[in-house]
């Protein structure tokens, strides 16, 4: 899945970028708000993770901008500021969530996680099944067999992905906008490389439809 993440300190961006790169997904950044809300247009982004205190002005305002322009992501908002009003003003320019600092990567990672799968699909538990596989979205974690299955961050991305549209063909182009960054080669092999790599470790889950994608049936 792939975030943007609006925060114009540099250490706390790229200390929750490893943090959440490293559980499967995708984050580009911005510093700024003019930034942030050029990205925000430009790119087909899973979730939006805003600052408030930005150096050019409101964070708030970016999530305003992305409701107007009906971007229907889910928006978790980032500040300093945990007053009761400062909550309800984030809540009144359309965040769906609100996360005070300073604050645990891992408590980071389960709000991104449940405003994830509720964009997707608000149904979808933490932990779900698809065909004999058990998805652990909390802790990007694959079993099968009662197995733990090692994927490399980028495999589960892709396979978490698949997993949250089942019976639904994905083409490489989605593919590669979530489960990449901005910085992936378009015209790159790299979809079906790692397709491969999947049914190595998890047999024929994946099916291929001939020039259309791929796809998850249950």
């Amino acid at each position: 899945m792939r975030i943007l993440l609006v925060e114009d300190d540099e250490i706390i961006s790229e200390n929750i970028k490893a943090f959440l790169s490293s559980k499967g997904l995708s984050i580009d950044q911005a510093f700024d708000k003019k930034s942030g809300i050029d990205k925000c247009f430009s790119e087909d982004y899973d979730l939006l993770i805003i600052d408030r205190g930005l150096p050019d002005g409101e964070g708030l305002d970016i999530v305003s901008e992305a409701r107007k322009e009906s971007i229907n992501c889910p928006i978790l908002v980032l500040t300093a500021r945990n007053q009761d009003q400062d909550i309800i003003e984030g809540f009144d320019h359309g965040a769906d969530d609100y996360l005070s600092k300073p604050f645990d990567l891992h408590v980071l990672l389960a709000r991104v996680k449940s405003l994830i799968r509720r964009g997707v699909n608000p149904t979808i538990k933490a932990v779900f099944k698809v065909n004999d596989i058990t998805i652990n979205t909390n802790l990007s974690q694959v079993i099968r067999n009662g197995n733990e299955v090692k994927l490399s961050p980028r495999e589960y991305a892709i396979f978490e992905y698949l997993a949250l549209h089942p019976n639904k063909v994905i083409d490489r182009t989605t593919l590669l906008t979530h489960a990449w960054d901005e910085n992936v080669d378009l015209f790159s092999n790299t979809v079906d490389v790692h397709i491969n790599y999947l049914r190595k470790k998890l047999g024929n889950v994946i099916k291929t439809i001939r020039g259309k994608g791929y796809v998850i049936t249950q």
